[in-house]
């Protein structure tokens, strides 16, 4: 085995090409097979994978675009995804399930029976949290109704891995191989070795795959030139984000300036109702007082009509 030089290699596993080159070699599957077991925690652990899509030599030549996920498949036929997502995208939980259905589907041919499908175990590592309302960094996703306590089926297992929760809320009780991938993912690259405690011939073998990027000239070029696409990625994407917020705050003030206007709108509304309602009442009053008068009126003029009838048949309506 390579020697691993007592320094710091520099070299972030979490960068696609690396992270590729770590999962998806394979002359190395030994590294896939033990990350796998380590996230599965299953009491039958896996003891052999294929990669369908094994790192090619040109995606340590030249600045191409990485694939970065990390596909294998068991003897059983089960399918293995595994991918470094390095900040959170939009609607990143639904390319997770998309990108789950697609694998899935993918099992599907004209005329096959639906009994030949096999699970699909889709496993995300997140250097940025995006989950809500959780302390736990490992999260496994199923198709379970929680009120029966009833699987639908375990052709569905989705693992979200968050590095950020990790780093904040290390849990105690991690099973230690996990606790090793954890930490080699989160801090590997100011290792200058493998912390004793954590020391696996996995872990050893990883390591030295980020040595290899460190001395391969060729490598190392590969990952600076990812490392500044990446920053340049990131860059665009926070500008996009600025750019998003800013609309979104000029919209903002927009409809609150709207809702002002229209608020002084209604406040003018209703002031113009008032008034118009205290002219009606008035109105009403007037007219009310124009009715009594002429009720008072018509009495009158009959009081008048009476004591005319009363003196012409030589009564005094007056008695005197």
């Amino acid at each position: 085995m390579r020697q691993i030089p007592r320094e710091p290699t520099g070299i972030s596993p979490r960068v696609d090409c690396v992270f590729r080159a770590l999962l998806a070699d394979p002359d190395h599957t030994d590294r896939l097979i033990a990350f796998l077991n380590a996230v599965l925690q299953r009491q039958a652990p896996l003891v052999a994978v294929e990669l369908r899509n094994p790192v090619q030599p040109s995606e340590f030549i030249e600045d191409g675009h990485i694939v970065v996920d990390v596909l294998a498949r068991d003897a059983s036929g089960e399918t293995f995804q595994v991918e470094m997502q390095s900040w959170n995208q939009a609607a990143l939980k639904e390319r997770m399930l998309y990108g789950w259905a697609a694998l899935y589907r993918a099992q599907s041919e004209r005329g096959r029976s639906y009994t030949l499908l096999r699970p699909v175990v889709s496993i995300w590592i997140l250097d940025q949290n995006t989950l809500r309302n959780t302390s736990r960094f490992h999260h496994r996703f199923t198709l379970r109704d929680p009120r029966a306590d009833i699987e639908l089926t375990n052709h569905l297992e989705l693992h979200v891995i968050e590095l950020a929760r990790w780093r904040e809320h290390p849990d105690p009780a991690t099973p230690p191989d996990l606790v090793g991938w954890m930490r080699f993912f989160s801090e590997a690259e100011t290792w200058p070795d493998v912390p004793a405690e954590i020391d696996t011939p996995a872990l050893e073998s990883a390591m030295s795959v980020l040595t290899e990027f460190q001395l391969n000239t060729a490598r190392n070029d590969l990952y600076r030139s990812r490392l500044d696409a990446l920053s340049v990625q990131a860059t665009i994407e926070a500008a996009m984000a600025d750019a998003v917020a800013g609309r979104e705050q000029a919209l903002a003030a927009k409809e609150q300036a709207l809702a002002a206007k229209e608020q002084a709108l209604a406040a003018k509304e209703q002031e113009r109702a008032a008034k118009e309602q205290e002219r009606a009442a008035k109105e009403q009053a007037l007219a009310d007082k124009e009715r009594a008068l002429a009720k008072e009126a018509q009495a009158l003029a009959r009081e008048a009509q009476l004591r005319a009838r009363l003196r012409a048949a030589g009564i005094d309506p007056d008695g005197e």
